[in-house]
């Protein structure tokens, strides 16, 4: 194997471009570790975010500078080791910042995860905390990946106060957990609940509680808790022994979630007293998922003859399609204005994410430029960003964002639905 330094030699060469965060990282290395070293660092390099300047040292020996040079606004310091247990074939890994280990992580030839999601682990804490930087100081371009954690990372929700996003990662002991990623000071907190797994984290209106699907009484139901001592206040909303999902909220006291039935799946509301009502449609379903809402008009995914789309029910009573082509959509997620309709569809051979303008009804997708299927897109408080979950080859997926640009159009006004 040639050594790293030989194989990215050509990269040494200075190119002036702009980057504002630099990562200085020394890696140290023994007989038994080297291959795996270079490996991590290999990983680096290639998942290093634009924007972001790399000084790579193996052993005290500089192996890798990014081809550009500048000022930058923040530099981060780390060190990267790791130890072989010949006798359990198994390595120790660790990242050092300012005298303390902020992050380990272990391996087995043993065990049955691929070496190659253990790489993925080594290399994603300085990743991620040179991307939340960027996030934080607002210091990228149209697209910025936040998660590098070979975990799964999806199902995102932005809080109406433009601080927090919610996702579902299952990086802390395997199990699926909420986090909420800090947008103002740009760090990840997971908050587990002991006995379950959650998915679709979903604010409040008023940004106080959380609604979740979860398994805390042992299969699927809706629960909701405050963002404050989460764990002693958890708030079972759905009931009865059929699976509960996809929960969202309709207003400050109601949420909006789907449930099986003998024969199928319905829609149904609940306010925090739990009071629950089912909601008959007038249009005749096979199956429905994903609710979502906006001033009183309710988004859903609705399956009709093995076809996927997109309807919504307004205030009126009435059923109307919102998105429903030769292809399948899924995830509607509405614009905090009302006009906008982010999806995803497999109208490209994969699935990718797509806005709709409600009044003109013109459509465009969002992420043309990233080659893997993406889904669950959330728009933020403001309007301004999208995020989504990006499945990247046979990895878990990741959480992106896009800034969010509407294209303009001249095509003739129509109202949305419910307006």
């Amino acid at each position: 194997m040639k050594p790293l330094a030989l194989i990215l030699s050509l990269f040494l060469l200075p190119i002036y471009i702009f980057a504002t965060v630099g990562l200085r990282i020394n890696m140290t290395t023994s007989q038994e570790t080297k291959k795996l070293i270079d490996d991590v660092a290999k990983s680096l390099i290639s998942l290093l975010p634009a924007g972001v300047y790399l000084q790579l040292k193996i052993d005290d020996t500089i192996t890798f500078i990014s081809p550009f040079e500048t000022q930058k606004e923040q530099w981060y310091e780390l060190t990267f080791s790791v130890t072989y247990d010949a006798t359990q074939e198994r390595f120790e890994a660790q990242w050092i910042e300012e005298n303390l280990r902020v992050y380990s992580c272990s391996y087995s030839k043993k065990e049955q995860r691929p070496y190659s999601e253990f790489i993925r682990e080594c290399s994603h804490y300085p990743l991620e905390k040179a991307s939340l930087w960027l996030l934080k100081n607002n210091k990228y371009e149209r697209y910025l990946r936040i998660t590098y954690h070979p975990s799964v990372d999806e199902y995102a929700s932005f809080s109406p106060d433009g601080k927090y996003l919610a996702f579902i990662t299952d990086r802390l002991s395997g199990n699926r957990n909420i986090a909420l990623l800090d947008l103002m000071e740009g760090r990840i907190n997971v908050l587990p609940i002991s006995g379950s797994s959650e998915y679709f984290p979903r604010f409040s209106p008023d940004g106080k509680r959380i609604a979740f699907q979860g398994s805390l009484h042992g299969f699927w139901n809706v629960y909701s808790m405050p963002i404050e001592n989460y764990s002693r206040n958890i708030l079972l909303i759905s009931a009865g022994n059929n699976p509960a999902y996809c929960p969202n909220w309709y207003d400050e006291n109601t949420i909006l979630y789907v449930q099986d039935t003998e024969t199928s799946n319905a829609l149904y509301s609940a306010t925090l007293a739990r009071r629950r009502t089912k909601i008959n449609l007038p249009l005749q379903f096979d199956m429905v998922f994903s609710p979502t809402a906006h001033r009183g008009t309710i988004y859903f995914v609705g399956l009709r003859d093995s076809d996927f789309g997109i309807y919504a029910l307004t205030p009126e009573g009435t059923v109307v399609t919102v998105e429903n082509s030769f292809f399948n959509e899924h995830d509607p997620a509405i614009s905090p204005d009302g006009r906008y309709l982010a999806y995803s569809c497999n109208s490209t051979g994969y699935y990718t994410i797509w806005v709709k303008d409600l009044q003109t009804q013109e459509k465009w997708c969002i992420t043309k430029d990233i080659p893997h299927d993406a889904f669950y897109p959330a728009f933020s408080h403001d309007g301004k960003l999208i995020a989504f979950s990006v499945y990247e080859g046979n990895y878990e997926p990741d959480i992106w964002f896009v800034r969010f640009t509407p294209v303009s159009s001249n095509l003739r006004v129509e109202p949305a639905p419910g307006q």
